[in-house]
């Protein structure tokens, strides 16, 4: 750290995960910037060894807060945003790995430059050997589904990033209110960067576009089993808050005229995205409330979603205890 404080916070949310969590602890203190840089690590209740690691292994650059049980990705993420000290954060997976050493240096540059880009991301690879894309920009196609093809190819003027690795302006973090807790698991950063999108579509930003990837920035994203935490309903769940923004998206996007039309040409493709994006069949009653019963519920609570969408998640986020430890200093809130 420098005499004036950290250039950027890395958050690190985990569960269960503890080989994964050295290797990306590892990555980020070979940046050619650790010496600004503040690691802060939420751990959501781990049962394999992470906590004691913490205490008694982790480096002394490390701070830990820990929460009793797992809050999610989305509460995991608005406690480090609360418990930085940098003008800047940085989300790093436990399962990701950043590949280069000036990584953070050169986003941090990026966004030095001010104008309209305000949150920046890398080239994010499934291998080392940097052939298999997970993710370069993250790209809706005019119906507001996501477009698996572009979002690994271009890199242009993006409508969202990644936060398995991603560099934000703090105060853009604090105006979108934080990571929405309705998302446990997955989806939360497309989520949070589409209302940054909305924001700014609406006039409300400094720019038309928040987002930007940078050439020469490579991060390995492992894509670890563990720690993944799913739940029975997890196909109704995530695909409702999809379409929730989609729907938003598009009134955004084309006012009442575009917004309509664009939720009726979905009806053409919805299943074959939908069954694309989770890799599996649909069962007949899942067929029958995605065309059938979904339309018409999600026009219903339209306003509500509106609404919900302006909440202050930051402000309701549940504080975890930061952590005793048992030699260098004291990695508390």
């Amino acid at each position: 750290m420098t005499s004036t404080g950290p250039r950027c916070s890395v958050v690190i949310v985990t569960w269960n995960r503890l080989g994964d969590l050295k290797r990306a602890v590892a990555s980020v203190l070979a940046q050619t910037i650790a010496s600004s840089i503040e690691v802060l690590i939420v751990d959501n209740g781990s049962t394999d060894g992470t906590v004691e690691w913490l205490k008694d292994e982790a480096p002394d650059t490390v701070r830990a807060l820990l929460f009793d049980t797992n809050q999610g990705a989305s509460h995991g993420r608005n406690a480090g945003i609360l418990a930085s000290r940098a003008p800047h954060v940085c989300f790093l997976d436990s399962d990701a790995e950043i590949l280069s050493p000036d990584a953070i240096e050169r986003c941090l540059g990026h966004l030095a430059e001010g104008g309209r880009v305000r949150a920046v991301t890398g080239h994010i690879w499934l291998d080392r050997e940097m052939t298999a894309p997970f993710s370069k920009g993250v790209y809706m196609t005019p119906e507001g589904h996501f477009c698996r093809a572009r979002s690994r190819r271009d890199t242009e003027d993006p409508h969202a990033i990644s936060t398995c690795f991603s560099v934000w302006e703090k105060g853009l973090l604090e105006e979108l209110g934080g990571f929405d807790p309705w998302f446990f698991w997955g989806v939360e950063d497309l989520d949070i960067a589409l209302r940054a999108y909305h924001r700014s579509l609406r006039g409300e930003s400094r720019g038309a576009s928040r987002f930007a990837v940078l050439e020469g920035v490579h991060v390995l994203h492992d894509m670890s089993h563990g720690g993944r935490h799913y739940r029975p309903d997890d196909f109704s769940t995530v695909f409702h808050r999809i379409e929730r923004q989609r729907l938003y998206l598009m009134l955004s996007c084309g006012g009442l005229a575009g917004f309509f039309g664009a939720w009726a040409r979905s009806f053409r493709n919805r299943g074959r995205i939908v069954t694309e994006a989770w890799e599996q069949p649909l069962t007949r009653g899942q067929w029958l409330w995605l065309l059938v019963l979904y339309p018409v519920n999600r026009l219903i609570r339209l306003p509500l979603d509106i609404r919900h969408t302006a909440a202050d998640h930051l402000r309701r986020a549940p504080r975890p205890r930061g952590l005793a430890r048992e030699r260098g200093v004291p990695a508390g809130r």
